[in-house]
């Protein structure tokens, strides 16, 4: 039988800054290509947004994303690719660890299917999802608490990869699993 959860709204804002791109490029004379291989870490302060749960008002705070690795097609910056990192996040509830992956300079808000806010070679922008844990809780009744959660994030793109300041939105659910015992592997 599947655990009984309990779920709350995470609805967040957050502004701060890439650090500055280590990149390399790789090319494959094989397959006659060349990627842009970007290394950095993000950090930004994060704050309730309208749909926020008073469980997720407890995890304002500050957001860093330590080994945010982006690999970008032909070589370029400006061009579509995908991310993955691992991060931190510090709140008022206590400690989240966990990583996040997902697509660059892409636009998934376009028309047929959306109002066409975006075309589907957009720049500027990267999306995904986090998935975490909240392991060291403030309060021990918030011990286990995982964060699952779509992210959106604008940056000012490069040839060489990110750079400056981000602004974005995490819009997602606090998980808890309702009667787990702690001696059970919750």
């Amino acid at each position: 039988m599947a655990a009984e959860l309990c779920l709350d709204e995470l609805s967040k804002d957050f502004e701060g800054s890439l650090s500055d791109p280590e990149s390399e490029r790789v090319i494959c004379k094989q397959l006659d290509c060349a990627t842009l291989v970007v290394e950095q870490q993000l950090r930004a302060k994060v704050w309730s947004h309208d749909c926020d749960s008073e469980l997720g008002k407890l995890f304002d705070g500050e957001l860093l994303v330590r080994e945010l690795t982006t690999v970008f097609a032909h070589g370029s910056g400006k061009r579509r690719g995908f991310h993955s990192g691992t991060f931190r996040w510090r709140t008022s509830a206590g400690i989240v660890q966990g990583h996040l992956r997902g697509m660059t300079n892409e636009g998934t808000h376009r028309k047929p299917a959306f109002d066409g806010c975006q075309k589907c070679g957009d720049d500027n922008v990267m999306e995904g999802r986090l998935c975490g844990r909240l392991v060291r809780p403030t309060d021990e009744k918030l011990a286990g608490i995982q964060v699952t959660a779509a992210y959106r994030i604008r940056y000012d793109s490069s040839e060489g990869g990110g750079v400056g300041g981000v602004a974005g939105t995490i819009e997602g659910l606090l998980i808890r699993t309702c009667g787990c015992e702690k001696d059970c592997g919750c």
